[in-house]
């Protein structure tokens, strides 16, 4: 697990597994883990590919995924829903954020709409929409 940007230890990835496998006690739904987690080691899945997954199996679990987070790259942690539901206000006041800091550059504001847009026609997951306004920010 360690191919993530974190420098987390042999004894911190083993006490992490430890947790997953005491939450999810039966054995196929662990070993259903591990191979998520063989697989991108072992450079069969990439990053993306292994951030879908895990934040599909750990759904719910957000200690655990705050755990995972330790040992993925910088830019690609998975996204943990905020603690209350998100107003609609407050959903306004961020894309107008947004819009205020890249006025200068028009096209990147366009970027991060088409994003949004993308969303909610193709049901893109919250860690493909943060992993792809990640790459237009890095780009401005």
């Amino acid at each position: 697990m360690s191919r993530g940007g974190n420098n987390m230890t042999k004894l911190e990835a083993v006490e992490y597994l430890k947790e997953v496998r005491m939450r999810f006690e039966d054995k196929e739904k662990f070993m259903e883990f591990l191979k998520i987690i063989t697989e991108y080691r072992v450079r069969r899945m990439s990053v993306g590919s292994v951030v879908e997954k895990v934040e599909e199996f750990l759904k719910g679990h957000h200690d655990l995924i705050s755990g995972f987070n330790n040992f993925l790259p910088k830019g690609y942690e998975i996204l943990l829903p905020p603690k209350g539901p998100v107003q609609l206000e407050d959903a306004i006041r961020y894309v107008q954020k947004v819009k205020d800091r890249f006025e200068d550059t028009d096209d990147t504001y366009k970027a991060f709409v088409k994003i949004l847009t993308d969303r909610n026609k193709n049901g893109m997951s919250v860690g493909e929409v943060y992993h792809e306004a990640s790459v237009v920010y890095v780009f401005v």
